[in-house]
């Protein structure tokens, strides 16, 4: 398998050359109305925006849309705190970057899917469970959600980000960093996992442990949904009617995601396998204030805090103000 498309990582990369976009295409255009601007990175997940375009599902909504394409979710997050997006695809921690560092509100329009797997904690072969890495080094990619799973592995025996010392690095000097015994485990998903266990790692904990937790998110600002709730509504409906489109046509959306993600279908399908899509009846249960969502916003909210990463604590109600006012604009989806 080749390397697949690094969604969790901060890429070098800068975001100007990609910003052209907004004013050329990604979406639909009318002259009537000042386009909605989304920014995603490369990553499964988000492709059904893809579908929505390419099928014309914005367009019959008569919606205006520009989906902007850039590197990385990192990337995704500085365009959403600079003003040059409306909203971007986002995990949790880009989430509470953006409230924390931006003066932002940004608001979950929606769980679009969760790892169910894919993401892992590995660790020497001697290890037998998360609670043995108590004051032994484990490597991380600073400025992901590795920090999240890290936290929660964690949190399910009893430990805390300051039971372990962090050693930061690109997840693709992981597997060197762990033969050359410079770290007792590392965060990680393929192919670098895969590399560490053949190199006799194994598996500590993985994201399917923890069912809902570990999620990508749609996400705008609040000031925008409080002018345009109605736009944003729509906009999910055309995420959802691509979902149903993916049930029902799997091998033409698959040929577009593929497209989109510059892989094989055979790869793609390799990625999304340990990949949960949520569907929109899943979406009360996942946001409950004391669901999946909100229990692994805590953990992790508490590990960046313990970090310096965050200077503020807030709760999952402080996101999901959009939807209150997504009701009050009275738009269907």
């Amino acid at each position: 398998m080749s390397e697949p498309i690094p969604r969790r990582r901060f890429l070098s990369a800068g975001i100007g050359s990609a910003l052209l976009l907004l004013g050329s295409g990604g979406g639909c255009s009318t002259a009537s109305a000042e386009p909605l601007k989304f920014a995603t990175n490369p990553w499964p997940g988000f492709d059904p925006l893809y579908i929505a375009r390419d099928k014309g599902y914005f367009d019959d909504a008569g919606l205006n849309v520009s989906l902007v394409d850039l590197t990385s979710i990192g990337a995704s997050r500085r365009a959403f705190e600079r003003g040059q997006v409306d909203g971007c695809g986002a995990t949790l921690v880009e989430i509470l970057l953006a409230a924390d560092q931006s003066g932002l509100r940004p608001q979950i329009a929606s769980v679009v899917d969760y790892s169910n797997g894919a993401d892992v904690l590995i660790g020497t072969g001697s290890l037998r469970s998360p609670a043995e890495l108590r004051g032994r080094r484990v490597a991380i990619e600073p400025g992901t959600l590795h920090i999240q799973l890290l936290a929660l592995a964690l949190a399910s025996v009893n430990l805390t980000i300051r039971d372990v010392i962090l050693v930061p690095m690109p997840q693709n000097a992981m597997p060197a960093a762990f033969s050359d015994g410079l770290v007792a485990a590392a965060v990680c998903f393929p192919p670098e996992s895969n590399r560490l266990i053949e190199a006799g790692g194994k598996v500590l904990f993985h994201s399917g442990q923890v069912p809902g937790e570990v999620v990508d998110t749609l996400v705008f600002d609040g000031a925008f949904v409080a002018r345009r709730g109605a736009e944003v509504r729509t906009f999910v409906g055309a995420y959802y009617r691509a979902m149903d489109f993916m049930a029902s046509h799997p091998d033409e959306a698959r040929a577009i995601m593929a497209r989109r993600e510059n892989m094989s279908v055979g790869e793609l399908s390799q990625t999304i396998a340990g990949l949960h899509y949520v569907a929109r009846s899943e979406q009360q249960a996942l946001l409950a204030p004391d669901g999946p969502v909100a229990r692994s916003l805590n953990k992790l909210q508490g590990a960046m805090m313990a970090l310096a990463q965050l200077r503020q604590s807030r709760t999952l109600k402080d996101f999901m103000i959009a939807r209150e006012l997504i009701a009050e604009n009275g738009a269907t989806a």
